[in-house]
C-alpha cells in the first residue's frame, strides 16, 4: 500500500505473524474472550486428547506391572493315543517284540503356580519404569496444553491486529474518499493539476487493495480459532479483549522467571523423567543378571501311570511343591553391550536435560526482554501517532490553502496509518511476549 509497508509490521512480531488471517466482524460475529477460546481448545484440541489417551494407558501399564507380582497359576490338559511300543531285545536290525497294551489312551491335567520371592528387583524396577513413563505422559500432556494455549494466544492476537487494521484502513479510506472529493471539486475549478488528482486516487486505490489484504487475512487467523475451538470454518468471530493490558502486568525478574521455569516447566520435567527411566533401565540390566527365587506347586491327574516305578494302567494323582532357583549364565556376557549402551543413553539424557535448562534461560531471556522493549516502544509510537496526527492537520490544511504540495499531504497521511499500526502492533506484541514468558515458565 505505502513504499515502507513492510515497516508496518513490528520486527519484533514478525516471527509469530505468518501470514494469516479472520473475517471482518459483523452483527452476526460471535463475542469472543481469549479465556473462552482457551477453555474451548482445551476441549476440541486433537493433541490434547491424543495425550489424554496416552496417559491413560500409561495408569494401565502401571496397574500391569503391579499384577506380575501376583503368583503366576496355570493349568493345561492333554488326551492322545499311544501306539504299540515296539521293544528291540535283540538290536535295532531284527525284530522287534511289542509291548501289549490294554488302553491305548492317555490323558492328564495339570495344575500348577509359581510365585517369586527374589527376582533382583526386576518387578518392582519394572513398576518403576511403567510409572515413570505415565509421570512422563502427564508432563508431555501439560507441554502440549501449553503450547496450545500459545499457539490460540497467537491466533486471537492476529485476528485483533488485523481487525484492528481494517478498522484504521476504512476510517483512512473514508477521509481519503472526502479528500479525493474535495481535490476533484478543485481541479474543476482549475486551482490544483490533474497530477494532484491522480496521486490522490493512486494513493485510493491502493489503500482499498490493502484493506482487502487486511480482511483476508482477517478471515485466515479467524478460521484457525474456529478449528482450535472445534467449530465451523466460516463462523465469525469478534474478539473482546482489550489489544492492551488493563494495567501494568507484575513482571519479575530474569533470575526469578528462570527459577520458577526450572521448578514448573513441562519440559524440564520431561527431561527429569527421561533421565530417571534411562537409570531404571540400567538397573533393570543388572537384575537380568541376578538369580531367581521362587515357591513353585503343581497338582497333576493323569492316566497312566508311568511317572513313577512300578507303573500301573491307572489313573493317578500327584501333587508336587517346593522351591526353585533359576540363573541365566548366558546374561553374564549377553548383556555386556547391551549395559554400556543404556549408560550411554542415561548420560545423554543427563545433557539433554541441561541442553533442556539452557534453552529455557535463553527462551525466557528473549521474551523477557522483548516484553520490556514493547512497553518502551508503546511509549514512544503514542508520541509518534501524536506529531504524525499533528503534522498531517497542518499539511491537509496548508494544502487546501495552496501553501503546500500534494506529495507532502499524501506523505503526512501515510505516516500516520503508519505510526497508527506501529502503535497496535507494538501492543499486540506485548501482550505475545507476555504470553510466550509465561509459556516457557509453565504459567500459561
Amino acid at each position: 500500500m505505502y513504499p515502507n509497508l513492510n515497516k508496518i509490521i513490528l520486527p519484533s512480531f514478525l516471527f509469530v505473524l505468518v501470514s494469516v488471517n479472520a473475517q471482518s466482524t459483523s452483527q452476526d460475529s460471535i463475542p469472543i474472550s481469549l479465556e473462552k477460546v482457551w477453555q474451548k481448545a482445551a476441549v476440541n484440541s486433537k493433541e490434547i486428547k491424543m495425550n489424554q489417551l496416552h496417559s491413560k494407558s500409561g495408569e494401565e501399564a502401571v496397574k500391569n506391572a503391579k499384577s506380575k507380582q501376583l503368583p503366576e497359576i496355570g493349568i493345561n490338559a492333554n488326551y492322545g493315543k499311544l501306539a504299540n511300543i515296539p521293544v528291540f531285545n535283540q538290536g535295532i536290525l531284527h525284530h522287534a517284540d511289542f509291548i501289549p497294551l490294554e488302553n491305548h489312551s492317555i490323558y492328564g491335567a495339570t495344575l500348577d503356580s509359581y510365585f517369586d520371592i527374589y527376582n533382583g528387583h526386576k518387578i518392582k524396577t519394572n513398576i518403576q519404569k511403567e510409572s515413570v513413563k505415565q509421570e512422563l505422559s502427564k508432563y508431555m500432556e501439560e507441554e502440549t496444553t501449553l503450547s496450545i494455549h500459545f499457539e490460540v494466544a497467537q491466533a486471537y492476537l492476529k485476528l485483533q491486529l488485523f481487525l484492528e487494521f481494517e478498522k484504521l484502513t476504512k476510517q483512512n479510506i473514508h477521509q481519503n474518499e472526502a479528500r479525493l472529493e474535495l481535490i476533484r471539486k478543485l481541479y474543476n475549478g482549475g486551482v490544483v493539476l490533474k497530477t494532484d488528482l491522480l496521486r490522490a486516487q493512486l494513493l485510493l486505490s491502493k489503500q482499498k487493495i490493502s484493506l482487502t489484504e487486511i480482511r483476508n487475512n482477517a478471515d485466515l487467523a479467524m478460521q484457525e480459532l474456529n478449528i482450535f475451538m472445534g467449530d465451523p470454518d466460516e463462523q465469525k468471530l469478534k474478539p473482546t479483549d482489550c489489544i492492551s493490558f488493563q494495567e501494568q502486568q507484575k513482571i519479575m525478574s530474569y533470575e526469578d522467571y528462570t527459577k520458577i521455569a526450572i521448578d514448573k516447566s513441562p519440559l524440564q520435567k520431561i527431561t527429569q523423567q527421561k533421565v530417571t527411566l534411562s537409570k531404571l533401565s540400567i538397573d533393570a540390566l543388572k537384575a537380568d543378571k541376578l538369580p531367581r527365587i521362587g515357591l513353585f506347586g503343581e497338582y497333576t491327574y493323569s492316566y497312566p501311570q508311568i511317572k513313577l516305578y512300578p507303573y500301573a494302567n491307572s489313573p493317578y494323582l500327584l501333587g508336587v511343591v517346593g522351591v526353585k532357583l533359576s540363573y541365566s549364565i548366558s546374561s553374564i556376557y549377553h548383556d555386556i553391550h547391551k549395559e554400556e549402551e543404556a549408560k550411554i543413553l542415561y548420560e545423554e539424557e543427563k545433557i539433554a536435560q541441561e541442553n533442556i535448562q539452557d534453552n529455557l534461560r535463553k527462551e525466557i531471556n528473549k521474551s523477557y526482554k522483548h516484553y520490556v522493549e514493547d512497553q518502551e516502544k508503546i511509549e514512544a509510537f503514542q508520541l509518534s501517532v501524536k506529531q504524525a496526527t499533528e503534522n498531517y492537520r497542518i499539511l491537509n490544511q496548508t494544502y487546501f490553502n495552496q501553501l503546500s504540495l500534494i506529495t507532502d499531504l499524501l506523505d503526512a497521511d501515510t505516516q500516520l496509518l503508519q505510526a497508527q499500526y506501529e502503535l497496535i502492533s507494538a501492543k499486540i506484541a506485548e501482550q505475545l511476549h507476555y504470553y510466550e514468558l509465561l509459556k516457557n515458565t509453565g504459567d500459561l
